[in-house]
């Protein structure tokens, strides 16, 4: 039986501008459609449905094509929530793998399940773990632990704080990951200066100089790889 197409927002080639591999090339195969509405998300716009469709051959085609072009090595798995596509990832990931590609999961970490189902088709996952008073949705702790237990040796962490972070959340987050093994990678993202507004719902605020050291003292308490590392893609004027 052939895989459904699923709705992708676009293809194309940068660089990584967060976590584990950033300033790396990678071709971004953005999936449309997510199942979390956090405030500070810097892709609203993949969080509805696109105007086209593709197949898993026409966007394996597509990825190597750029791939090659952009002489990048690895693909990101990004949205909205990959993951809600991951039939589509089974069926996509052998041929990426065939053209020598690496798989880089990008993911919100709260399906368990469907991780489960993939992860022996991708080398990375790029989890990350939702600060409830970050971006103003329901807590997700169960969710994300029982996430990071499915492959904690691939897992690298990120916690994006915001003005409105609490620590207590942010030392429940560096606990958390602490939990699964002191060595995992944890980046503490501190939220962009950008609009005020987007789409008539207010944008959290950067955080400030001391809510960065105090979460980044705390998790260094409790882990080994710490780093603060907000996205770079403003700073270098790329996607």
């Amino acid at each position: 039986m052939k895989t459904a197409a699923a709705p992708v927002h676009e293809i194309f080639c940068s660089r990584q501008g967060e976590g584990l591999y950033c300033g790396r090339r990678q071709v971004f195969l953005r999936f449309a459609g997510c199942n979390l509405d956090c405030s500070y998300c810097d892709e609203p716009a993949a969080r509805s449905l696109p105007s086209f469709m593709m197949t898993p051959a026409e966007a394996a085609a597509e990825v190597i094509r750029q791939a090659r072009r952009g002489r990048a090595r690895m693909v990101s798995l990004t949205g909205g929530e990959p993951l809600l596509r991951w039939r589509f990832i089974k069926a996509l990931a052998p041929a990426l793998r065939r053209a020598g590609l690496a798989l880089h999961l990008e993911t919100n970490g709260t399906l368990y399940r469907e991780l489960g189902e993939v992860i022996g088709l991708v080398d990375a996952v790029a989890m990350d773990v939702k600060i409830p008073s970050s971006g103003g949705h329901r807590p997700l702790w169960s969710a994300h632990r029982r996430f990071l237990s499915v492959a904690p040796g691939k897992t690298f962490i990120k916690a994006v704080l915001t003005s409105s972070s609490s620590m207590s959340d942010l030392r429940r987050a560096a606990d958390l990951a602490a939990a699964a093994g002191r060595d995992i990678p944890f980046f503490i993202q501190p939220a962009s200066a950008g609009d005020t507004m987007r789409h008539g719902v207010p944008v959290p605020l950067p955080p400030s100089a001391r809510q960065v050291r105090e979460a980044e003292s705390y998790a260094k308490s409790r882990l080994e790889r710490v780093k603060v590392l907000p996205q770079q893609h403003p700073l270098w004027g790329v996607k």
